[in-house]
């Protein structure tokens, strides 16, 4: 089955390159998800969107810890950017705190407001 992305989750699918980027085809409708926000999930990550926050993308290790901690119902709350580079690493940021994945470590740290 075919999945379509639509409305503000599908406007950051196609600026991040759709189908080309590393997010790849939807494998999902887009979803409920906690506080009035909504998601789609893809073959490589997810995208998020609330009001307050605007559609985001998290994937791999970060997403991992993310969704551990909860997701967008636990206490770091919706994504507020996208992954980032940072020295040595990644970094994503949530309502409530960050995540950061140093690619030396291979490991995650969950840095909560």
């Amino acid at each position: 089955m075919a999945f379509e992305a639509t409305g503000a989750i599908g406007d950051h699918y196609n600026e991040a390159g759709g189908a080309s980027s590393p997010l790849g085809e939807p494998i999902s409708e887009e979803q409920d998800a906690p506080n009035g926000g909504k998601f789609q999930e893809f073959k490589g990550g997810v995208i998020y969107f609330s009001l307050p926050t605007g559609a985001k993308t998290v994937y791999g290790a970060i997403r991992q810890a993310w969704e551990a901690e909860g997701g967008a119902g636990g206490r770091l709350g919706y994504p507020t950017s996208d992954e980032e580079d940072i020295e040595g690493g990644k970094i994503s940021r949530f309502e409530n705190g960050s995540i950061s994945y140093s690619i030396a470590d291979d490991a995650v740290t969950v840095n909560a407001n």
